[in-house]
C-alpha cells in the first residue's frame, strides 16, 4: 500500500519558512562556552543539523538562535524575576 503524501496548509508552510529564517541560520560564535545538554537533545540536534546541510550551521549556533529568541520573547518576565530577586536579596 502506497503512503499518501500529506499536503501542508499554507499557514504551516509559512511557519516552516519563518522557523528556518529564525533558527536555521549560521551564527558566528566569537567566544566558545561550555554548556551541557541531555544526550537525547544532542542526538536530535546532531541529526537535524547534519540532515539539512546548512553551510556554517552548528549545534551551538542553533542553540544560540533558540536562546536568543527565547530571551527576547520573555524579556519582560525575565527582567521582572531578576529585579524581584535582586530586591529581595537582603
Amino acid at each position: 500500500m502506497k503512503k499518501r503524501e500529506r499536503k501542508e496548509p499554507e499557514e504551516t508552510m509559512a511557519e516552516m519558512a519563518s522557523y528556518e529564517e529564525q533558527y536555521l541560520k549560521p551564527v558566528e560564535i566569537d567566544r566558545r562556552q561550555c554548556v551541557y545538554i541531555s544526550k537525547r537533545n544532542h542526538e536530535v540536534l546532531n541529526s537535524l543539523i547534519h540532515s539539512i546541510s546548512q553551510k556554517g550551521l552548528t549545534i551551538g549556533g542553533y542553540i544560540d538562535n533558540v536562546i536568543t529568541e527565547h530571551l527576547e520573547k520573555h524579556k519582560a518576565e525575565i527582567n521582572h524575576i531578576y529585579r524581584r530577586e535582586r530586591n529581595d536579596l537582603l
